[in-house]
């Protein structure tokens, strides 16, 4: 229960406590399902300066996204027990640096939209207002957790629209042409996730009058993690199909079920930090798989 993934020793170097503060892992975890947003919609490897600047997009937002978060609940985390080794709560990176870290996150963030296409800096504000208004949603309504999980889903939306954007001259076509059910996937797939953070907190948190599904649904906050992630693998499975992946498209899923079902496993014993980290691991198998997939062309025997 004194897991936490953004808390950080005052006694390591500030790199380190920079890369836990910013959770810099969770980005690399991101990138695959961005790069299958882009690889689905091409049918082949984008271009290396397609897949740079959906990284840095990627890479900037999560900057400016993170610090937002922490900034946004250092009173919270002052007061929680297990997040009190968070960088901001310690001081060991100040209000000022955390400023400065957003607006440096935003404006990488922005140019690299702005590099892409016209139609991915069009939607870069829309975008950038769904993350950055994440850490407040949880004082009003249990749907911020989908709300943490439509940034995840995001990603994969972001991809997609990197590179039709370059294809199509009409937002309507572009949007019609996202892969919605591996976006619906991921989204699915990332409630879970972030159920397995507030779980832990569920008593703390309704004491302060926020709000998530683990305040709101007690005991049975687990199952209903627990379906949504089986709604991830069925949506997933029908994306295999629908968008006529092979074999190591449908394997990835299959994998990505097993793993998110041994992440349970572990939450349902108590062991939230493993079944949160499993939980990750299982999206980066199914995008790469897909990535993968796709790059290689294998079709079905």
């Amino acid at each position: 229960m004194n897991w936490d993934p953004g808390g950080a020793s005052q006694n390591r170097s500030k790199f380190y406590v920079l890369m836990r503060f910013l959770r810099i892992e969770q980005t690399l975890f991101s990138l695959p399902m961005a790069y299958l947003g882009a690889f689905v919609v091409l049918r082949r490897i984008p271009s290396i300066y397609d897949l740079v600047l959906i990284f840095s997009a990627l890479f900037f937002l999560r900057i400016a996204g993170m610090t937002n978060d922490n900034l946004a609940d250092r009173e919270i985390d002052s007061r929680n027990p297990r997040t009190r080794t968070r960088p901001l709560v310690t001081g060991v990176i100040s209000v000022s640096e955390a400023k400065v870290m957003i607006i440096i996150g935003l404006i990488g963030f922005f140019v690299s939209a702005y590099l892409v296409n016209f139609w991915a800096f069009l939607l870069s504000p829309i975008v950038a207002a769904v993350v950055m208004t994440y850490p407040y949603m949880k004082r009003f309504t249990a749907f911020a957790n989908y709300h943490l999980a439509s940034i995840q889903g995001i990603a994969v939306f972001s991809g997609a629209v990197a590179v039709l954007g370059q294809v199509y001259n009409s937002l309507p076509q572009i949007i019609y042409d996202v892969p919605w059910l591996f976006v619906l996937s991921t989204i699915f797939w990332a409630l879970g996730f972030d159920l397995y953070n507030h779980i832990p907190d569920a008593e703390f948190d309704s004491q302060l009058g926020l709000h998530s599904f683990a305040v709101m649904l007690g005991s049975n906050a687990l199952k209903f993690a627990g379906l949504n992630q089986v709604g991830s693998v069925v949506l997933a499975f029908f994306a295999d199909y629908l968008y006529n992946l092979g074999p190591i498209g449908f394997l990835s899923t299959i994998l990505h079920g097993i793993i998110m079902a041994y992440a349970y496993y572990l939450a349902s014993r108590g062991d939230f930090g493993r079944a949160f980290y499993y939980n990750i691991y299982s999206s980066i198998v199914l995008g790469l798989g897909v990535d993968i997939d796709i790059a290689l062309g294998i079709p079905f025997l």
